[in-house]
């Protein structure tokens, strides 16, 4: 599980750090382009969690596949999963171009503003069929074991986003194309992870795909992998629209709140990314063993990656609040800043722990067939508590960014205590056996 899991985190640390290279080289072009491309990345972010966490839907009903020895069934599946990223990757690239400069209007931009944020978008959105087939070959690859290759792969895309970057952006012996030529860059690089994840799949791995013999194998494994991805992409949907409502709140309290949280969001990130990759190589783990049947070792496996998950997110937030100070420092010299990002970062406390034990249980959950509870507990609780209790706590009862970290804290909380009285109902000695009873088939297996 943890070899699985250590790739994924590169991996994701290292698309992370694309968009940190993006808003730096933004900021050495102007002010206005860093603030006008930060403000319509929260959608395209939001795209590419989408394509991202589709592709993870997808990698477990290989995994559950994988497990039961359903070679040709894995290999059609594949085939489907690359025919609907395609046609999803078309879709949202070209609405995106359309109405890139309505979004950008929507984000609040006007003038020079509204040009940076539109020519962004539109660039971007060309590029949005090879974002969605590159998740779908991520699945594929960690599906199988190989997250050191997907990891590879987003190295690779890192290092050309940067030479790209020096070269149509920074160089004075360059075109020097701005805002344009950062977008430009991420899309070659782009479809050059692309290009060598195709060359893995399919040359050095030696994966095949095949196409179903009939419509109606088509239509089954179509209807079968949507119904494990749409869930799937639907909770972090919702959970980043709750965070533009919650930087709405913390902008209302004040600005120096608003910086201090952006700036400790770079920290807390990072633990999140940790448990999310723990939590996507255990889903793979465990879909591998639900399609084998192996009821003691899904239930050894999940109790020990949650048990870990919590103990190792508890840790590093204790390391991170334990050096506020120097963290802080390293970010602004404003005191005031300084003081409300060390608070944040002891908040830390209450709410990490229980967020990388949402992510682990969510995760158990899914592998065995149930997608569809941690997604509702998820959207329900998020815009049935968080965002209300927080909005509550912060403005009226005047308790200012303290009060949206309590609100978090009571989320986290509640969502992994809903997710964690699930699991025990469902592993309990007398109803374990339905976890695997009905692998032959694959169903989802809900509420």
């Amino acid at each position: 599980m943890f070899s699985l899991s250590w790739p994924i985190f590169l991996q994701l640390t290292c698309t992370y750090f694309m968009g940190l290279v993006d808003v730096w080289t933004l900021g050495r072009i102007s002010d206005d382009a860093a603030g006008a491309v930060g403000s319509v990345s929260t959608l395209v972010t939001f795209v590419l969690m989408m394509f991202s966490f589709m592709g993870q839907g997808g990698s477990l009903v290989y995994a559950r596949s994988l497990g039961r020895g359903g070679t040709t069934e894995v290999q059609e599946y594949y085939f489907v999963a690359l025919l609907l990223h395609i046609a999803l990757g078309a879709v949202v690239g070209v609405v995106l171009y359309v109405f890139a400069e309505d979004a950008a209007r929507l984000m609040g931009l006007d003038g020079r503003l509204l040009s940076y944020g539109t020519v962004f978008l539109e660039v971007v959105a060309v590029g949005a069929v090879l974002h969605s087939v590159m998740a779908m070959f991520g699945g594929v690859m960690a599906a199988n074991g190989f997250t050191r290759q997907a990891m590879v792969a987003a190295v690779l895309a890192n290092v050309v986003n940067i030479v790209l970057i020096y070269v149509l952006v920074l160089s004075h012996s360059g075109p020097r194309w701005g805002v344009e030529g950062v977008a430009l860059s991420t899309v070659l690089a782009t479809a050059a992870g692309l290009l060598y994840s195709v060359r893995l799949v399919f040359f050095r791995i030696g994966i095949r795909f095949r196409r179903p013999a009939g419509t109606r194998e088509l239509r089954a494994h179509g209807a079968l992998l949507m119904t494990f991805t749409l869930p799937t992409m639907l909770e972090p949907a919702f959970w980043q629209a709750a965070q533009i409502a919650t930087t709405r709140i913390i902008a209302a309290v004040g600005t120096d709140e608003l910086a201090a949280r952006m700036y400790t969001l770079s920290i807390t990130n990072m633990i999140g990314m940790f448990s999310s990759a723990l939590s996507q190589g255990l889903q793979i783990s465990l879909g591998h063993l639900a399609g084998a049947g192996d009821l003691d070792g899904i239930r050894r496996r999940a109790r020990d990656a949650r048990l870990a998950g919590s103990a190792i997110a508890l840790v590093l937030a204790l390391a991170t609040a334990l050096g506020g100070d120097w963290i802080m420092g390293r970010f602004t010299s404003d005191p005031q800043v300084v003081d409300t990002g060390k608070l944040l970062l002891w908040c830390g406390l209450l709410y990490l722990p229980g967020s990388a034990l949402i992510m682990t249980t969510a995760s158990t959950l899914r592998a065995v067939g149930h997608v569809t509870y941690p997604a509702a507990v998820g959207i329900i609780v998020l815009w049935g508590v968080f965002v209300p209790l927080a909005y509550v706590l912060s403005l009226p009862l005047g308790l200012a960014i303290l009060g949206v970290m309590i609100a978090m804290a009571v989320d986290e909380n509640l969502r992994a205590l809903l997710l964690s009285v699930r699991w025990r109902h469902l592993s309990a000695p007398e109803r374990a056996h339905r976890i695997v009873e009905q692998r032959a088939k694959d169903p989802v297996a809900e509420f």
